[in-house]
């Protein structure tokens, strides 16, 4: 585990993508090094081309 956050209630897209922004995609590494693979689950707010924007660092 590389980060972690708690919220109170329901997260919905934009938070995720601001968690995302701020705390996750900067400790992020290129594949194959350490930090590298994220697993999401099939949560609607996951399926968002900016949240892959985002993740691959573009």
């Amino acid at each position: 585990v590389v980060t972690v956050d708690i919220f109170k209630g329901s997260v919905n897209r934009e938070m995720f993508i601001e968690y995302l922004k701020q705390d996750l995609a900067p400790v992020l590494t290129p594949y194959p090094g350490p930090w590298s693979v994220l697993m999401l689950d099939n949560a609607s707010i996951h399926h968002d081309e900016e949240i892959c924007t985002i993740i691959e660092g573009e």
